[in-house]
């Protein structure tokens, strides 16, 4: 009896993407830690001079958010014999655990420039995974003009945070104090790919 190609169902991929994603939000959470003091120090100036960190986090949770839902708007339009996807998502996965290492390096090196190329290159690298993803699905809608075009409507929006990644590693090398806050871009691209989306809708 010959083997089958493995081909793991899209439901097993989700449930084990969204148990990965709940443990990584939740280690973000972890890495806020204050250090040490002796006892006269006031809690509210010690949160106020690392406020950094509490920066990090909620950027880090913004984006690795962002990423969960989009994987879930990915696999929706995904066929089960997409080709790689199982490695795929894995390679994707693997980067989105990478997020709570990256935010602590943040912590550590007090963002300097090193730490945030290193933070925004690993998210940068999601991104451009779950393009590749969806991007390889392409060749198995030739005969489903509409999913395919679907699928291609979705891939402009998923560039905002490829786009958004690239802005926050050149301005750590140019304009270190704005490299964490370039991620803030994904919003207003947000925006505009979702008024692109409606017209080419409307257009088709």
């Amino acid at each position: 009896m010959s083997l089958s190609r493995f081909t793991p169902s899209l439901v097993r991929i989700e449930t084990l993407s969204d148990g990965i994603f709940a443990i990584v939000l939740t280690l973000l959470a972890l890495e806020l830690k204050l250090p040490d003091t002796d006892g006269n120090a006031d809690f509210l100036t010690v949160l106020y001079q690392n406020s950094g960190t509490l920066e990090g986090y909620f950027i880090c949770f913004f984006i690795v958010g962002n990423l969960w839902r989009l994987h879930h708007l990915v696999t929706d339009h995904l066929p089960p014999a997409t080709p790689g996807l199982y490695l795929l998502n894995l390679l994707f996965l693997a980067s989105v655990t990478l997020t709570p290492w990256s935010l602590n390096n943040l912590v550590i090196f007090d963002a300097d420039r090193g730490s945030i190329i290193g933070f925004s290159g690993i998210l940068t690298i999601s991104w451009c995974l779950l393009i590749t993803m969806l991007s390889s699905a392409l060749p198995l809608l030739k005969e489903d003009p509409d999913q395919a075009r679907m699928v291609r409507i979705i891939r402009i929006g998923l560039l905002g945070g490829a786009l958004a990644g690239l802005a926050s590693i050149l301005c750590a090398l140019f304009f270190e104090s704005l490299a964490l806050y370039a991620w803030f871009l994904l919003i207003p691209y947000g925006f505009l790919s979702r008024s692109i989306t409606r017209r080419l809708s409307e257009s088709a």
